[in-house]
């Protein structure tokens, strides 16, 4: 879980490519993850799906099993869309936005 929370800290809310979606403002509270969307009830299942989906491809590029349901939760939370290329995509670019931040100690701020 910890590698994941070093991933979500480089979502970016003004994300050109990825917005969030209307509706991902009132989904931020007291969750079992605070401070992160979660997916509504009717949402779950999409989330899923979704991480089912994109596994293969993001497990060969070294994402974990919880990165990758945790990532699909907040992309289908945060309203950003459904296809499984475009979550793909936008996992990568989290991905690539965090390796300086978990890397060495050299302190490095991005902008997705």
């Amino acid at each position: 879980m910890n590698g994941m929370n070093d991933l979500r800290s480089t979502l970016s809310s003004d994300d050109r490519d990825y917005p969030p979606g209307p509706l991902a403002g009132v989904k931020r509270g007291a969750t079992s993850d605070p401070g992160y969307p979660q997916p509504q009830a009717a949402e779950v299942e999409s989330a899923r799906l979704l991480a089912n989906d994109a596994r293969q491809t993001l497990r060969s590029a070294d994402f974990s099993d919880g990165d990758i349901d945790r990532l699909a939760d907040d992309f289908i939370a945060e309203d950003r869309g459904e296809e499984t290329g475009a979550f793909i995509d936008w996992a990568h670019r989290i991905q690539r936005a965090s390796q300086p931040a978990r890397g060495r100690s050299t302190p490095a701020k991005l902008a997705l």
